[in-house]
């Protein structure tokens, strides 16, 4: 892996625990602070599952999963191709949400939660490398559609 994939595999992770340490010492476990009142909220609460709460109280299996989908990953980042930068972009951004809440459940056993937001009934709550997570996967799925339509011209 070159040398500056890991410098923004890193920089991703310290972005996370850094604003959920920021967040921690603002707020305070289980209490919110409206950004937009009604919709965007940040918070502290402690996930003991995985997204949505799934899995709840399986922290083993999930740390487990994790280190699995990290080593698939890996070995995707490996197999794509040097001049395809948006994908490797993609894995990297993956990599560093994954690695976030790994570091979280390991020293922890919890992920630390951060962000709220409410649309209607629902309510998501969710921290940085959730969202590091989400776009990488949506950058890679992109990248794989496209190139799997181009082959198919």
């Amino acid at each position: 892996m070159k040398k500056q994939h890991i410098k923004w595999i890193l920089f991703y992770i310290c972005l996370d625990q850094i604003t959920k340490f920021v967040i921690n010492l603002s707020i305070g476990i289980g209490h919110e602070y409206p950004l937009i009142s009604g919709f965007l909220y940040l918070t502290d609460k402690q996930n003991y599952g995985t997204a949505f709460h799934i899995v709840e109280g399986h922290m083993l299996s999930v740390i487990i999963t994790t280190l699995l989908s990290l080593v698939l990953l890996i070995s995707f980042y490996h197999h794509t191709e040097e001049n395809d930068t948006r994908c490797i972009h993609g894995i990297l951004l993956m990599l560093g949400g994954l690695g976030g809440n790994l570091l979280d459940r390991l020293f922890l056993g919890y992920v630390r939660d951060i962000i709220g937001i409410s649309v209607f009934d629902a309510h998501l709550i969710l921290n940085i490398a959730d969202i590091l997570l989400w776009i990488g996967l949506i950058i890679v799925a992109y990248t794989i559609i496209k190139q799997w339509q181009n082959k198919s011209k």
